[in-house]
């Protein structure tokens, strides 16, 4: 139970972080591209790094873990983990790591685009 309650408190910050990011870019850089949305990945990217760096090290305690990766950075972005996922891949193989940026790309912006005609077509 200890878990699962890691997991919503780091959850419910990193949700409210993503909202004032996304509010705070709107504001600063206009809506014309999607800034709130890369600064929260890219910034999810390098902090699961520094994460995953520390944990190698053995450094952090599983549940900061929980707390921060799942938790938070889950809530943040899931693209950090996609990118993490990525990099492991790339030592063993670059035509694992290319397959899963393809993927996690072409059939992502396939399945969004999708989703709005379906969402015009069906429920409006």
């Amino acid at each position: 139970m200890k878990n699962v309650l890691l997991v919503m408190l780091g959850g419910s910050i990193g949700a409210v972080c993503r909202y004032g990011v996304s509010l705070a870019a709107a504001k600063w850089f206009g809506s014309g591209f999607p800034w709130g949305t890369l600064i929260v990945n890219l910034a999810g990217c390098l902090l699961i790094g520094l994460v995953f760096g520390l944990t190698e090290r053995g450094t952090t305690h599983p549940a900061e873990r929980l707390f921060f990766v799942t938790g938070f950075l889950g809530a943040l972005t899931t693209f950090s983990t996609y990118a993490l996922e990525t990099a492991n891949a790339t030592p063993g193989s670059l035509t694992l790591a290319g397959a899963n940026v393809l993927a996690n790309n072409v059939a992502g912006l396939a399945l969004v685009v999708g989703g709005m005609w379906l969402g015009t077509r069906f429920w409006s």
